[in-house]
């Protein structure tokens, strides 16, 4: 593993109706991080959870490298990680997913491509090396390829095969260069992510990774369909009408 001691980071856990599973994730995400990290902060933001979320991150407030982000009311996905990215302090900082679908321990090869110089690292389920821990659901591997397909047609960003993995890990300059300016708040939030990368020039690295691919999930197959091809559009429209130019 690279030498993380160089490194301080943040790591933005979003999290919409997590409480069975929350305080588990926080602490292995902690327990790693204190092995290989000198300096770190968790950011789990509560996306206006309805269930015992947020009291069961107040209970783990003695961890002190958690530092807990809540609203009301739900705003998406991508709401809950841009205001958890532009709420972190470190030189490096990534996101992943609550349900650790995307185990942590894969964030040191991660690491190894920031280190080579790369802005932004994302996980991929399209690149050679995936490993598959649990079987995909059939309808969620339809959705990935019809979203993948409609992603490069209407954005035109083919080079990047996967947008969609909630594993990524980026620079500094890169957050400030690019979130205040995003405008997606639910999932095709990663997609507007990267087309504004692609389209600033910032580097961009895909690796393989570990899925576990939890049976639970929170998407709605027909409805987020339909909002996630929304979105795209939006964000083409957003682009044309100059609304990602620098503030």
């Amino acid at each position: 593993m690279v030498g993380t001691e160089e490194y301080s980071i943040s790591v933005i856990v979003p999290c919409y109706n997590e409480g069975k599973n929350i305080q588990k994730t926080i602490r292995t995400i902690e327990s790693y991080l204190k092995e290989h990290f000198q300096i770190f902060e968790i950011i789990a933001v509560n996306d206006g959870s309805i269930d015992d979320t947020e009291a069961k991150l107040r209970a783990l407030e003695e961890i002190g490298s958690l530092k807990i982000v809540s609203f009301a009311s739900n705003r998406g996905k991508g709401f809950a990680v841009r205001q958890g990215v532009l709420s972190s302090r470190y030189e490096v900082v990534m996101f992943l997913d609550a349900d650790l679908g995307i185990p942590i321990q894969e964030l040191g090869k991660f690491l190894q491509e920031i280190k080579k110089g790369t802005d932004l690292v994302i996980a991929s389920r399209f690149v050679p090396g995936l490993l598959v821990a649990e079987p995909v659901l059939w309808y969620r591997r339809l959705m990935e390829k019809i979203f993948r397909l409609l992603r490069m047609v209407v954005l035109g960003v083919y080079h990047v095969q996967d947008t969609q993995c909630g594993f990524k890990v980026f620079r500094r300059q890169l957050i400030e260069s690019i979130f205040p300016l995003m405008q997606i708040e639910r999932f095709a939030f990663d997609a507007e992510l990267i087309f504004l990368a692609y389209k600033k020039g910032y580097s961009i690295k895909e690796l393989p990774i570990t899925l576990q691919n939890p049976a639970n999930s929170s998407i709605r197959i027909v409805r987020d369909s339909l909002n996630m091809l929304g979105d795209l559009i939006k964000i083409r429209i957003y682009a044309g009408l100059g609304k990602y130019k620098k503030r």
